[in-house]
């Protein structure tokens, strides 16, 4: 339904991150640009393995591929002209962000996709980005990720390869899809009004899905009190989710409910609900399970909660346990700040699609 917000949906930013290089860590700012491809500089640099030795040759890794980059760090320098990678052991790197920098450097085209770990080439294919390769970066990533930590290990956990750090030089567009899970057909196929409207004008860099992912903290708190809370803390950690874009609101979960927000002078419009991979399963900075006795509690706390959201069937093969929500922008341009307060313009249910009872 529209209508304008009330007391009870009241929802402000707490915090912001970009993510520059997809896998590594993120970046918390207290305001970031929007740009054609979402925040600026989020996920415009991803990692490939050059020889498919590995990873899948020539895809973005993510850190559920590679859980070790959690321990490259990344910042944000001179005024956002530049990144400085850090990672132990290793002397700082410093890359430029701008495209100009990189024209001179050689290319390749990227595979945005998400094979399986365990299942060959099983997984979805989203398309590919056309990418510069940074030549000292690759060097960089190269001899952090093949260094040899004792009894024949390598620091990534796989065989010695040739990695690259590739820059984007732009984003890929929703509307492009093929129609790996059922949602892109009906917005890409099919031409269903309502699922087209979602993907118009949304481009994404190296992200998995969609340009923008909010996550709440009340809901991270609900995880939390179901026993998803580290010793000493209330809430599961909600770094962990990678969202770019946290909020606080008085009841988990209502940002499922949210079908269109106004925020800093920009319309968002939601996609759909983010079905989980193990990535949230791991702590942020070190890679490791957050809970290493029980590695997918998440999943098993959010499935229980929450059954049907574990096999949506728009989502095909990628169903899995939902925790924060993807939305669009459509291209807009403007600035999102911490404390920016959110407007609903409009809510549905989250299983709206289902046509089977209430929402929860």
């Amino acid at each position: 339904r529209a209508g304008a917000c009330s007391p009870s949906n009241m929802a402000q930013i707490t915090e912001l991150w970009v993510y520059p290089v997809k896998g590594c860590r993120g970046v918390r700012v207290e305001s970031a640009s929007l740009t054609p491809t979402g925040l600026e500089l989020d996920r415009y640099w991803c990692i490939v393995d050059l020889e498919g030795v590995a990873v899948a040759k020539l895809e973005a890794i993510s850190k559920r591929k590679l859980p070790v980059l959690a321990t490259i760090e990344v910042t944000i320098v001179d005024d956002g002209m530049g990144l400085l990678l850090e990672a132990p052991g290793m002397e700082p790197l410093w890359l430029p962000a701008s495209s100009e920098s990189y024209t001179s450097e050689a290319s390749a085209r990227v595979e945005c996709s998400g094979r399986s770990t365990t299942q060959g080439d099983a997984g979805w294919w989203l398309g590919t980005i056309d990418a510069w390769h940074h030549a000292r970066g690759s060097a960089w990533v190269s001899s952090y990720l093949n260094r040899h930590v004792g009894e024949g290990r390598l620091l990534s956990g796989k065989k010695r390869t040739n990695y690259a750090l590739m820059r984007s030089k732009q984003g890929l567009a929703m509307e492009s899809y093929p129609p790996a899970f059922p949602l892109i057909a009906k917005a890409n196929v099919e031409r269903c009004t309502d699922y087209a409207a979602r993907f118009k004008e949304n481009q994404k860099r190296f992200a998995d899905f969609a340009p923008l992912l909010l996550v709440n903290r009340a809901s991270a708190a609900f995880v939390g009190a179901r026993g998803g809370a580290r010793t000493g803390e209330e809430s599961y950690p909600i770094d962990s989710f990678r969202g770019n874009i946290v909020v606080q609101t008085e009841r988990a979960w209502i940002e499922e409910t949210w079908k269109c927000i106004d925020v800093g002078g920009v319309t968002l419009n939601k996609i759909k609900e983010c079905p989980r991979c193990t990535v949230p399963c791991r702590d942020e900075m070190t890679g490791d399970f957050v809970f290493p006795n029980e590695k997918l509690l998440l999943w098993k706390l959010l499935r229980t909660a929450f059954p049907r959201k574990n096999s949506d069937s728009e989502w095909g093969t990628w169903a899995g346990p939902f925790f924060g929500v993807y939305y669009g922008h459509a291209g807009q341009q403007g600035t999102l700040r911490v404390g920016d307060p959110i407007r609903v313009v409009k809510t549905a249910p989250w299983d709206a699609h289902l046509r089977c009872g209430t929402a929860y």
